[in-house]
């Protein structure tokens, strides 16, 4: 983990409420694995309020340029400043922290089932997939089309399937429903989902079962991204562990078994 000062590059709209921040941060890029995520300073330098850094998965990679990407979506105060900087303003951040997605050298087709805001805890692990020459189908919940993962930020090799609950774009119905069609396919499964739908999926698909083929994001306000302040403290299966330093990303298998 180390602290940076990055110049923001590029400030895409990517529809009302959702920023697209591209930062110049080389060594960042170079450390950077998919899964893992960074602690923004949300406030100007010598201001103090928020306090408290957010938290962003890594969005997407340009090593070549030394980029890294954040997807910013406006939901307070912290989000609503970040989103309003400018280019070539500097973002005080610090990162890589976490433990990030396993991908395993025998997995050749990635099943990635995300909900809603939670996509960018996949987008890196696809783009690397697409550059290792890996399949990868992303299956993605929404409310309605409008909310959905807009497809022009994945890979164009990234096969794409939507469920919406209003049936406005793509399939129509519950997201454990439509997974079963797609996990004969898939070498291993990778979910940034609910607590309540990881552990659905756990309990209904016999594969979703097996030994290191299902991963899942833990998802927690994470305070000082260290371990210190103990307040990301979960039990999981394989005993007491910290989201900020084990997590996000856990087996499946440790984290829906969780009574």
């Amino acid at each position: 983990m180390r602290l940076y000062s990055a110049p923001i590059v590029k400030n895409s709209l990517v529809r009302p409420g959702v920023h697209l921040l591209a930062v110049h941060v080389p060594a960042l890029a170079q450390a950077a694995q998919p899964g893992q995520y960074t602690m923004v300073r949300c406030c100007h330098a010598q201001a103090a309020d928020p306090l408290l850094r957010r938290p962003f998965f890594i969005h997407t990679i340009d090593r070549a340029q030394g980029d890294c990407s954040l997807l910013v979506q406006v939901h307070g105060r912290g989000t609503s400043w970040l989103a309003q900087q400018r280019e070539g303003m500097a973002l005080d951040l610090l990162g890589p922290l976490g433990h990030g997605w396993e991908l395993r050298p025998a997995v050749g087709n990635l099943l990635l089932i995300g909900e809603g805001a939670l996509i960018p805890g996949l987008t890196l692990l696809a783009q690397t997939a697409i550059e290792q020459e890996r399949a990868v189908t992303l299956l993605a919940r929404c409310e309605r089309a409008a909310d959905a993962y807009p497809p022009a930020l994945l890979p164009p090799e990234v096969e794409y399937h939507i469920v919406t609950s209003d049936g406005s774009a793509g399939q129509q119905g519950a997201l454990i429903d439509v997974v079963g069609q797609y996990l004969p396919w898939a070498d291993a499964a990778f979910c940034v989902v609910s607590p309540e739908i990881a552990a659905a999926l756990y309990h209904r698909y016999e594969k979703m079962r097996v030994k290191r083929f299902a991963q899942a994001v833990l998802l927690h306000s994470l305070v000082c991204a260290s371990g210190t302040c103990l307040t990301c403290v979960v039990q999981t299966a394989g005993g007491t562990k910290l989201i900020c330093r084990d997590g996000p990303i856990f087996d499946l298998r440790d984290i829906a078994r969780i009574p």
